[in-house]
């Protein structure tokens, strides 16, 4: 499930943890110059927020940070409020349960 926002794909948080440890909780591709940007969830806790530049001026440009769990909370508030504004309220609540769990953690 996803939607556009001009040349931006959002697509729903992933249930489950790749190979690498990573699940990514926010994603946005772009298709003009083609980009990546993720926003996701290490096993062990910790959030990173990761942009891949796969076409353009920075073809194989690749930057990793971590980030806080607040500087999370405020990139689910505005992919929430996103979804809200083009009436994807089916992907707002899953970004919401995501923003829950966050201040909550298991």
């Amino acid at each position: 499930m996803h939607f556009w926002v001009k040349n931006w794909m959002h697509s729903v948080p992933g249930k489950d943890f790749d190979a690498e440890g990573k699940r990514v909780i926010v994603s946005h591709s772009c298709f003009g110059p083609l980009e990546t940007r993720s926003w996701y969830e290490m096993r062990d806790g910790r959030y990173c927020r990761r942009i891949c530049m796969i076409e353009g001026i920075q073809t194989g440009d690749v930057f990793t940070d971590l980030i806080s769990r607040d500087e999370m909370r405020r990139v689910l508030e505005q992919e929430t409020a996103l979804c809200r504004k083009y009436g994807k309220s089916d992907m707002a609540a899953l970004f919401q349960m995501e923003k829950d769990r966050l201040s909550h953690p298991v």
